[in-house]
């Protein structure tokens, strides 16, 4: 009787998030469809093959590739906030639960923190993901290595009397390449990167007690990971920057709504009894 009256309790708690739910799972859903299958409009863009800043070498093994970037983004951030929560509790500081509203009766203060912290960094991680596919669809700004990835066709550039190109001078079969070489504009491992460890930053920063340095890693991972996005000709300098700002509107919007204001106005839904 205990377990199904804590298992009640615990399906009424998760109902009071049901918009940020819906808001995490239809931003992921955009995400995926935007990355899967769309592409950018390739009939508007032209390049010149004389345009030095498309013209880098195209590098087939990435330091950091996607699988790599969600693993360091995602996983460790929802990791540092798990392990923190459940096996470094002395770590935290005792006023935390004043940036949370009161929390249902039946619900420990312990997890209504985990869920409350978890639940802001999924809507980061899913709104600052679908704002940087929709950007790079509408930007559809080439990457410093298109050329390479293009394969031009002699024959056709020989033939036009333009100095301009469009997409039918490219041989590259492997369209996944090809349509990949139009989204460089912002850079997705550097907003996913300073989405994820920007919050984790913050989030220690704040709620626990542990050292500056102790935390500094975070914005150093990003810091890396940025950097070798130029290094590999996966992006413009400007990417990587435009990438982080987007970063950081997303979480000052998500932590405002999430922890910000308690006192003035309900931004988390009502507590209820349960």
């Amino acid at each position: 009787m205990i377990f199904i009256m804590t298992d009640e309790k615990h399906k009424e708690y998760f109902g009071l998030y049901y918009f940020q739910y819906m808001i995490v799972g239809l931003c992921t859903i955009l995400f995926l469809y935007s990355e899967i299958s769309l592409v950018p409009r390739g009939q508007s863009i032209q390049f010149s093959l004389d345009d030095s800043s498309i013209s880098k070498r195209y590098v087939a093994n990435e330091l950091v590739g996607p699988l790599g970037c969600l693993i360091l983004s995602v996983g460790l951030s929802n990791m540092v906030i798990i392990w923190t929560c459940m096996f470094e509790k002395d770590l935290l500081k005792k006023n935390r639960v004043t940036w949370l509203r009161e929390r249902p009766d039946g619900i420990s203060k312990d997890f209504h923190f985990m869920h409350t912290s978890l639940l802001c960094l999924m809507l980061i991680i899913s709104i600052n993901a679908a704002l940087t596919g929709a950007l790079k669809l509408i930007i559809g700004n080439l990457r410093p290595d298109f050329i390479e990835r293009c394969i031009p066709d002699l024959q056709k550039i020989s033939d036009s009397d333009s100095s301009l190109f469009g997409l039918d001078i490219c041989k590259q079969t492997n369209k996944w390449v090809l349509y990949e070489g139009l989204k460089s504009t912002p850079s997705g491992h550097s907003s996913f990167m300073v989405s994820t460890m920007g919050f984790t930053y913050l989030w220690q920063k704040v709620f626990t007690t542990r050292h500056t340095r102790s935390c500094i890693w975070c914005p150093l991972l990003a810091l890396v990971v940025m950097i070798s996005r130029v290094f590999d000709h996966r992006h413009h300098w400007y990417d990587v920057i435009s990438g982080a700002a987007l970063a950081f509107l997303v979480i000052y919007g998500c932590w405002k709504w999430t922890f910000g204001n308690v006192g003035k106005r309900e931004i988390l839904p009502s507590p209820i009894s349960v």
